[in-house]
């Protein structure tokens, strides 16, 4: 991956939807290295707004499973 496809997977994970941010970490974080780099190439604010939006990924898949045991 050339330099500038990691800052324009930056640019869009920062700019993702919570479920979208989510499913392209994981993604991205399967590979180590490459994790790393599109790290580094998010601003403070931005790595903040990624956490953020695993957080709310996170919340919003554990209501999910609330809802369905809920039907049980």
């Amino acid at each position: 991956m050339t330099t500038n496809d990691i800052k324009q997977l930056a640019a869009t994970i920062a700019n993702a939807t919570p479920s979208e941010a989510a499913r392209m970490w994981i993604n991205i974080a399967a590979n180590k290295s490459l994790a790393i780099q599109v790290h580094e190439n998010l601003t403070k604010e931005q790595r903040q707004g990624l956490a953020s939006k695993l957080i709310q990924a996170e919340k919003g898949e554990n209501q999910k499973d609330n809802k369905n045991n809920n039907l049980i």
